[in-house]
């Protein structure tokens, strides 16, 4: 048995090594970049990214969404193949944890709006890479140390159908939830994990557990899902979702469906971050890609698709929308994002309609 645990630890050990000195060799194929000036920068990393001729990028984005950014980049650079593995909400999380387990990297880079993407730091999944786009972001969204960068934002916002509601009875503050108007009329997705997580802190560890079970005693129905639960909504299926996606509201309220959002403040951005896959096989190609989704060119392609580019220098429809509203950051993204599991194990466990 002691023989067994042993090996085992070996192992481990060994597959650790390997994770740190392969992440150690991505960075250091990106490393003399960083000494060029700008345009031999540039004209170098395409000349590097040409021989490699592909990229894959892992992500959670909608399909429709991730194939004009893939195009917008495959015009620009028609050398490159770019290819996209789609997983939805939370599993990309266990899967990108499950290939490193296995020691197999087949993204190059991994885009995601799930926090938990950052309880995996500490696992060296990710290499780190500055792109010189990174110097039209706020502080607030990238880290110093170059592991990720903010390039998309959403807002996390409470929607209700006009029809149902009065734009008088829409909740004004995050209270005006445990009114008795709306027991039972509510809805909520069964993984909104980082609403649950930004809006603890912001009340409060005692306040804001206070709040949720006050809210799960509302009954609210769980859907997985938020772009679904925004057409509920729309459908007449419940009065209000207690957070969803602005750009959803937005889009569909644009089409005639009978949404809006409710004026609760302050707003929360919903952060999507990227990352260069550590042990990337096409290391060049995904940086190139990196650069081109932080410049405004990438930038103004995410903003056609209805999303909030992160970019202090490219205006979308939301922005415009939230025009003079109090619109935040999560207090703390990296704790959310480290206490991932457990914030999804607390939330389940007061909300008993999530499991």
């Amino acid at each position: 048995m002691r023989g067994r645990l042993q090996a085992g630890a070996v192992l481990l050990l060994l597959l650790s090594t390997s994770l740190r000195l392969h992440a150690q060799s991505t960075e250091s194929k990106l490393a003399w970049l960083d000494a060029l000036p700008p345009a031999e920068r540039q004209a170098k990393l395409v000349e590097a990214a040409r021989k490699e001729g592909e990229m894959t990028a892992y992500g959670n984005l909608d399909l429709a969404a991730t194939q004009t950014l893939l195009d917008g980049f495959m015009k620009k650079y028609p050398f490159i193949r770019a290819n996209s593995v789609r997983v939805s909400g939370a599993g990309i999380i266990t899967r990108i944890d499950s290939e490193a387990r296995a020691g197999k990297t087949f993204a190059d880079i991994i885009d995601s709006g799930q926090l938990g993407m950052l309880a995996l730091m500490d696992k060296k999944i990710y290499a780190r890479y500055r792109s010189p786009e990174r110097q039209n972001f706020r502080d607030a969204f990238k880290d110093k140390d170059g592991y990720w960068t903010v390039y998309m934002t959403n807002v996390m916002a409470t929607a209700y159908n006009t029809r149902l509601v009065k734009k008088e009875e829409a909740p004004a503050k995050i209270e005006d939830l445990l009114k008795p108007r709306w027991k039972g009329k509510l809805a909520m997705d069964s993984q909104s994990y980082v609403w649950f997580g930004t809006m603890m802190q912001y009340l409060g560890e005692e306040a804001g557990l206070r709040f949720m079970k006050q809210l799960s005693a509302q009954e609210p129905r769980h859907f997985r899902g938020r772009r679904l639960g925004t057409q509920l909504i729309a459908a007449g299926e419940f009065d209000m979702t207690v957070e969803t996606n602005l750009n959803s509201v937005l889009t569909f309220a644009t089409h005639g469906a009978p949404l809006w959002f409710a004026p609760i403040q302050p707003l929360f951005f919903s952060p999507s971050m990227l990352f260069l896959a550590q042990g990337a096989p096409h290391p060049h190609a995904a940086a190139l890609f990196i650069d081109y989704l932080l410049s405004d060119a990438g930038q103004r392609l995410i903003a056609s698709t209805n999303r909030m580019p992160a970019s202090s220098r490219v205006k979308s429809q939301e922005a415009q929308t939230l025009e003079g509203r109090d619109l935040r950051m999560p207090p703390d993204v990296l704790d959310i994002g480290r206490r991932y599991n457990a914030i999804g194990n607390q939330y389940r466990e007061i909300f008993s309609g999530a499991r």
